[in-house]
């Protein structure tokens, strides 16, 4: 396990937090409205918010050094934010 400062652990249970929320409401607003492009966001945003978690994890509680956890959490942030970058086409090219 690395030694990581307090504010770094503070701002990455924000950082949970904050896109947990984001998730959530996305996915209310998703079904309220049965709207796919909702829907696909809220995805989106629930792959980036796992992929910190994960990075998170993976560098304090598993034997996986900080450099593989970060790559991980890099990598879920890009394909969540392709689907989220999707969920806005989705959303233009239905209305």
């Amino acid at each position: 396990m690395t030694r990581i400062p307090l504010a770094v652990v503070a701002l990455k249970t924000v950082t949970l937090g904050l896109g947990g929320l984001i998730t959530y409401l996305a996915a209310r607003a998703a079904r309220r409205r049965s709207s796919p492009g909702l829907s696909t966001l809220a995805v989106g945003f629930g792959v980036v918010t796992l992929g910190s978690l994960l990075a998170g994890v993976a560098d304090q509680f598993l034997a996986v050094d900080a450099t593989t956890a970060l790559v991980v959490e890099q990598a879920l942030t890009a394909v969540g934010f392709g689907v989220v970058t999707y969920s806005l086409y989705v959303t233009r090219r239905s209305t």
